[in-house]
């Protein structure tokens, strides 16, 4: 099947804003064996959009068009779709009634503007939005589908998801003679994307039927399982053959499958343990806290964290000795060891982790250049683990980069039986 994607909208060309939504899709339709060919982006010109619906609609079986379905005056994507299609735009009475009972619900009056959103190419179909306003519209050009869905990336997900996708699937399911395909995402931290690629490369002849991909989502490195054989059977059997010999080659780098998210997995581990968790931080500026607090129920492990900037926080809130930062500085083993004991001990938790480092570009030392950061690990009645990182970079990849690998310091300590060193 080809697929293509078509964005529309001024801000897209301009660089106003980043297109979201298409790698998303992407990812979700490599979930069902299929690649997208090309992803078009066109500016707010009406010649140019229909233009590119006749052009991808000649090459593709399906496109998913995006955006330009609003009730402004740039809003004119279905105008080209009636003018590609060679038929006009008519009001639909089921989407006009959908959007009268939403605007109704909101206590708003149904203004002419927003009416627009009811046009659509004479014989075409309309399907509601569950997450805004605009219908989705689905249009045949020759032998090509396309799927006109808003650009809002919460309604454009919603309805890709809902609708789009069970279409593609099942337009698959009717293919002649169709390959069967299982994918699985296997998710490794602290290993660079070269190292893994060199890690699993023994067992592509071992395992024919399977695809071997990669791909970088900083700060981790993920590898792409995709079986293809004449049955969904034998698909899946191939597909879980490659992934244990991927998972004993990988140990414990391999963090989590498919769509675990590393801090729901620390999440778990932390939890299965009894453990709770206090963070001191320096260089990351509660980046930690932040990716730790996006996990629902949070507060059942994660007692609180103290973003202790200067030398004076650092002594008054995680209990760093003066002496300490005097002889070794606020960027070194010692005080990251302190940062990470004190903090457990003021928060009576079971474990406390702490980072400090020069995030750059400006600051540190011959010793410690820019880049250098401490991580460190307490649990009472163990011995405090620290490690040292020389991380490269701008500043925001140093800080998520410091970020992982004190997070990493701890997920490792729970994998051994919950010990800091």
């Amino acid at each position: 099947m080809h697929v293509e994607l078509l964005c529309t909208g001024d801000e897209l060309v301009t660089g106003l804003i980043t297109d979201t939504n298409s790698p998303w899709f992407e990812a979700r339709l490599f979930e069902l064996g299929v690649k997208v060919e090309r992803v078009h982006l066109v500016g707010d010109v009406h010649p140019d959009i229909t233009h590119a619906l006749l052009e991808t609609a000649l090459r593709a079986d399906v496109v998913l068009v995006s955006g330009g379905l609003g009730p402004t005056s740039d809003d004119f994507t279905l105008e080209c779709a009636a003018a590609a299609a060679g038929v006009p735009l008519v009001e639909e009475a089921r989407a006009l009634e959908w959007l009268e009972e939403r605007y109704r619900s909101r206590g708003l009056t149904l203004s002419p503007s927003a009416r627009r959103m009811a046009r659509i190419p004479q014989g075409a179909e309309v399907v509601r939005n569950p997450a805004g306003s605009a219908p989705m519209v689905i249009l045949r050009l020759g032998r090509c589908q396309l799927f006109f869905v808003p650009g809002v990336p919460r309604e454009y997900r919603a309805l890709a998801e809902g609708e789009v996708l069970p279409r593609i699937r099942a337009l698959l399911e009717q293919e002649p003679g169709r390959a069967y395909r299982a994918f699985r995402l296997l998710r490794t931290v602290g290993v660079p994307e070269s190292q893994l690629d060199a890690r699993v490369a023994p067992l592509h002849p071992l395992h024919p039927q399977v695809v071997f991909g990669f791909r970088t989502h900083a700060p981790e490195n993920h590898v792409k399982l995709m079986a293809t054989a004449s049955s969904q059977a034998e698909a899946d059997a191939a597909l879980a053959s490659a992934s244990s010999a991927c998972r004993a080659l990988l140990g414990s780098a391999l963090f989590g499958v498919d769509g675990e998210e590393y801090t729901q997995v620390l999440a778990r581990l932390l939890t299965q343990a009894g453990a709770t968790l206090a963070t001191a931080e320096s260089c990351t500026g509660g980046l930690i806290a932040q990716q730790l607090t996006e996990v629902s129920g949070a507060s059942a492990f994660f007692i609180g964290g103290a973003v202790s900037y200067s030398e004076k926080m650092k002594q008054a809130w995680v209990g760093v000795p003066a002496e300490v930062l005097e002889r070794h500085t606020a960027v070194s083993r010692q005080t990251a060891e302190a940062m990470a004991e004190g903090v457990r001990a003021a928060c009576g938790s079971t474990y406390g982790l702490s980072v400090t480092g020069y995030a750059g570009p400006t600051g540190g030392t011959a010793e410690d250049p820019v880049g250098t950061v401490y991580c460190a690990l307490a649990r009472q009645g163990h011995p405090t683990r620290c490690e040292r990182y020389a991380l490269s970079g701008d500043r925001d990849r140093v800080r998520l980069f410091a970020a992982s690998s004190a997070l990493e310091l701890l997920r490792q300590a729970l994998l051994s039986g919950g010990t800091a060193g």
